[in-house]
């Protein structure tokens, strides 16, 4: 994997050779946040393992610090940040599914967003069309999960209005740690029951039948679950965009075109004003391009 632009407010350093280094030498996000928490880690990780253009395939480890959160005041706020993959041509997925969009350098990257974040925030749309299931314990994470006080594996939290799940699926009879149901208050009571008989615990996150999102990422923060991720779908993606709470997007850019119908990786209604986002950073294997925003 290529390093091909960390973003610094640093002037290109002096290499031991005496040249001046660049892009590649400088270290990955520093400055965007200061110089202390998980970004100032990642910076002196990358910038000092001695990456160069080869391509090599990174460690977990690496990845890990790479991306790795951004430290949060003590006991309050929340950090959500989204994965997705896009064709060039703007598809977010391909026969409804974006498994067809990926690559094993994408999916080791999944894996290290999910080996970081305490929930793992999705649509029902998306866990019906993907099949998803329980979050595991993955033994590359587990000193640095432990460390950092989280448990062996994410939280998954489906968000549903109608709570029209199948309650029989592994990821709500046999999760490491429960599922949660993030749905609103005028939720149908008979699956808010079916929910909770499975196992799952049901959150109220919104007045109505929906979720609000803000309260959303809120409600999760207050069980102390306040790195967040969410893999979509685009319906939800798309809620947190136009509700202003996404602070971060990591896409990966896929070297596919699709053509066809596919949706974005973010619908629903367009916001006022378009949001802004910052490059964080772009890494590069095998022609994908691994991509980071940050709203400015």
């Amino acid at each position: 994997m290529r390093r091909l632009l960390p973003v610094t407010d640093m002037t290109a350093a002096e290499t031991e050779g005496g040249t001046a280094a660049g892009p590649e030498a400088a270290g990955r996000d520093a400055g965007v946040r200061g110089s202390a928490g998980p970004d100032a880690a990642a910076s002196a990780a990358v910038s000092g393992s001695g990456h160069s253009a080869s391509g090599r395939e990174w460690s977990l480890d690496e990845l890990a610090d790479a991306y790795a959160y951004p430290a949060l005041p003590a006991g309050e706020g929340a950090w959500l940040r989204a994965n997705m993959v896009s064709s060039l041509d703007g598809a977010g997925q391909h026969d409804g599914r974006s498994q067809p969009l990926s690559s094993d350098a994408d999916m080791r990257i999944f894996g290290t967003l999910r080996g970081l974040a305490d929930v793992v925030v999705v649509g029902a749309e998306t866990v019906r069309l993907e099949g998803y299931r329980p979050a595991r314990a993955r033994e590359a994470f587990a000193a640095r999960r432990a460390a950092a006080g989280q448990g062996p594996a994410p939280v998954i939290a489906v968000v549903s209005a109608s709570l029209n799940l199948d309650f029989s699926l592994p990821l709500f009879t046999g999760p490491l740690v429960p599922t949660l149901v993030l749905t609103g208050a005028a939720a149908p009571p008979d699956r808010v029951r079916a929910a909770r008989a499975a196992g799952a615990e049901v959150l109220t996150a919104g007045d109505g039948a929906g979720v609000d999102p803000a309260r959303a990422k809120a409600v999760l923060a207050e069980r102390g679950l306040r790195r967040q991720l969410t893999e979509g779908g685009p319906r939800l993606l798309g809620q947190f965009v136009a509700a202003e709470v996404l602070d971060e997007l990591c896409l990966t850019v896929s070297p596919t075109m699709t053509a066809g119908s596919a949706q974005r990786i973010a619908g629903g209604p367009s916001v006022a004003v378009p949001t802004r986002f910052a490059v964080a950073s772009v890494l590069e294997q095998d022609g994908f391009l691994f991509t980071r925003y940050r709203r400015i």
